[in-house]
């Protein structure tokens, strides 16, 4: 193989790595938003319906920042079939945020709001590698890999 192969394969992996680091990184923030969404819903709802309405408010919100920051799409092009496919996984989310749940009154008695919370943020994160990597697919992939080093949102 030649050194040019090499540095290109290494270059693409060193790219998916820090996309993967910023969307964690944007991830994060939403997570916070997705938390306090919760935390403030949830003193009107019971687990559930908080956890489902905190989930659609911050997947609309975290797709907007992921298609800017983590993968560098600008204007409005395919907005409606990224918050589309947001919304798609949105169900997935919910699917394993709300067996997480039922999981945890199950196997204890009266959950506390701060084991609740800490449930669902590690339910989150366990789909946020998910969603990283169909994201990918659908903002990166439909500009091809030869862009693909420039799509941190980072450099602009």
């Amino acid at each position: 193989m030649s050194a040019e192969v090499l540095t290109g394969a290494m270059s693409r992996r060193r790219s998916v790595l820090v996309q993967l680091v910023v969307f964690a990184s944007v991830g994060a923030a939403f997570n916070v938003l997705y938390g306090l969404l919760y935390l403030v819903l949830r003193e009107q709802f019971s687990a559930q319906p908080a956890n489902a309405l905190a989930l659609i408010l911050s997947t609309i919100a975290g797709t907007f920042g992921h298609r800017y920051v983590t993968f560098g799409v600008r204007g409005t092009d395919r907005t409606v079939q990224h918050q589309a496919l947001g919304l798609a996984l949105l169900g997935f989310s919910l699917a394993v945020t709300a067996g997480s749940l039922w999981l945890l009154d199950a196997t204890v008695a009266q959950p506390s709001r701060r084991q609740e919370l800490a449930v669902l943020i590690a339910s989150n994160l366990g789909t946020g590698l998910v969603r990283f990597f169909l994201f990918r697919v659908a903002m990166v992939g439909q500009r091809g890999a030869a862009d693909a080093s420039e799509t941190t949102g980072l450099a602009s």
